[in-house]
């Protein structure tokens, strides 16, 4: 009997770990054939502009996934550490301890970098975000908040490079570890009420930009 059809979750699923193992610019229509299953002319039917139109795609699909990841823990109703705690435990799943590579650390470095500039910065800034609003729950001031954030996500993007180069995940765990243990020292109390603050539903909705 013939293999069974893949949904298209399935087609990005796979197109995702492909660009995370080979970067865009590493990826070429024959690795992502063999990575989907699927020939040349299936690959255009799905994806009629390409390996750029695969990307964009792909990029919408993880969205959703950081939304799980990122996002959720982060709106919990619950304190600030527990909020951050349960963050930290995802996005250790996520990049299953340090070993996958980070999607839009990929792209930020691609050639076509300017073809997804906008949702690359949609993505930092939901995320970003999401972080001050943990961070002034807690009691940090807005400019303190923001600061924190952005060392946050550094750390952790500059984590995952640093694992991969020195083919050595505990990297990530010990990042992890740190920004546990760090982020939240110095702060004034806070409510500990989860909010949104303007970071709506679907707050990681990548939309297609333009080339």
């Amino acid at each position: 009997m013939p293999a069974p059809a893949l949904s298209r979750t399935e087609v990005l699923d796979r197109l995702l770990a492909s660009f995370r193992r080979d970067g865009y610019d590493g990826a070429s229509l024959s690795t992502l054939s063999v990575a989907t299953g699927l020939g040349r002319s299936s690959l255009y039917h799905y994806f009629p502009g390409g390996k750029a139109d695969m990307a964009e795609q792909v990029l919408r699909h993880l969205g959703g996934q950081l939304e799980a990841a990122l996002l959720e823990p982060l709106r919990a109703s619950a304190p600030p550490a527990e909020r951050l705690d349960r963050m930290l435990d995802s996005l250790d799943i996520f990049y299953d301890h340090g070993r996958q590579a980070c999607l839009l650390e990929r792209l930020s470095a691609s050639v076509d970098r300017p073809r997804f500039q906008t949702p690359l910065a949609a993505a930092f800034e939901a995320w970003l975000h999401a972080l001050v609003i943990l961070l002034r729950d807690a009691g940090f001031a807005e400019a303190e908040a923001r600061g924190r954030a952005e060392d946050t996500v550094g750390r952790v993007e500059g984590a995952l490079v640093l694992a991969a180069g020195l083919d050595d995940p505990g990297v990530f765990s010990r990042a992890l570890a740190r920004i546990r243990a760090e982020l939240l020292v110095g702060c004034r109390g806070g409510n500990g009420a989860a909010a949104v603050g303007g970071v709506a539903e679907g707050g990681l909705d990548f939309q297609r930009s333009q080339s």
